[in-house]
């Protein structure tokens, strides 16, 4: 991994052309990288707070509801779309692997970081919302790169483990999308946990979703620092996971030149 350093502008190159070939021959444009967010929080918000007028706890403001769904499931958003590209990464990229003397990990790094791009425009969406309905954030938005930072090592860390796997398993990125359908309603971002019965609230402490999302909430519209409950398991099984995430890589992709 310490020669990824070394290839720091490629990475950047990539991450440049990746955005900009989303849209190539598009009307709008990137502009659509603000506008899918926004139908999607539109639909969300419809269904649960105007149709099943899902409320917060002690809250009868569908307000409330907006704002909090919009600080889980934006930074959701990007977490499910970089997992989904990255397990393709090294697939979609045989032709650079076995041609150009590189690390491969440079595929899953790019594709992961290209999509965090959508993170920060959902982030700008979240604020324009917050400031037209409560204001001005409190001093502890400052935390906010704690969330990224930390979403970014586990979303990266399972684009290592998937993006290899799937060049063992091709079925790989076609069984994720029906394991984030799954996973998103097994995550309180609809809903919060203390809507389901207690004795079954361990359960969604399993889920690392449910800290990663916490974290931002925290932050974004609690306006509060994040549990140490909440923060030091997810950091703790982050680095953990990033670590052997690597160990992983390096192990299968001394296979890839042949299965490619």
């Amino acid at each position: 991994m310490n020669s990824i350093f070394e290839y720091r502008g490629l990475i950047w190159n990539f991450i440049k052309r990746d955005i900009s070939s989303k849209y190539v021959g598009s009307l709008l444009g990137l502009y659509w990288s603000i506008i899918n967010p926004i139908i999607t929080l539109v639909v969300y918000v419809i269904v649960f707070g105007v149709f099943l007028k899902v409320r917060l706890p002690g809250s009868t403001s569908i307000w409330d509801f907006v704002l909090y769904f919009a600080a889980g499931f934006l930074p959701w958003l990007t977490f499910q779309e970089s997992v989904l590209r990255a397990s393709r990464s090294i697939i979609d990229n045989k032709n650079y692997i076995k041609k150009v003397p590189f690390p491969s990990e440079i595929f899953p790094i790019y594709t992961t970081l290209s999509e965090f791009v959508n993170l920060f425009i959902g982030l700008g969406i979240f604020f324009i919302l917050f400031l037209i309905l409560k204001g001005a954030p409190t001093i502890f938005i400052l935390l906010l790169p704690i969330a990224i930072i930390l979403q970014m090592i586990f979303t990266l860390s399972l684009a290592f483990f998937l993006s290899s796997g799937a060049v063992y398993f091709r079925d790989i990125p076609q069984i994720l999308g029906a394991l984030f359908m799954i996973w998103f309603w097994a995550t309180p971002i609809a809903y919060t946990i203390n809507s389901i019965p207690e004795n079954f609230q361990w359960i969604m402490k399993l889920n690392p979703g449910y800290y990663m999302l916490e974290i931002y909430r925290d932050v974004l519209f609690y306006g509060k620092i994040p549990e140490l409950e909440i923060i030091v398991p997810f950091l703790i099984f982050s680095v953990v996971l990033f670590v052997i995430s690597i160990w992983f890589f390096q192990k299968t992709k001394r296979g890839f030149g042949e299965l490619l």
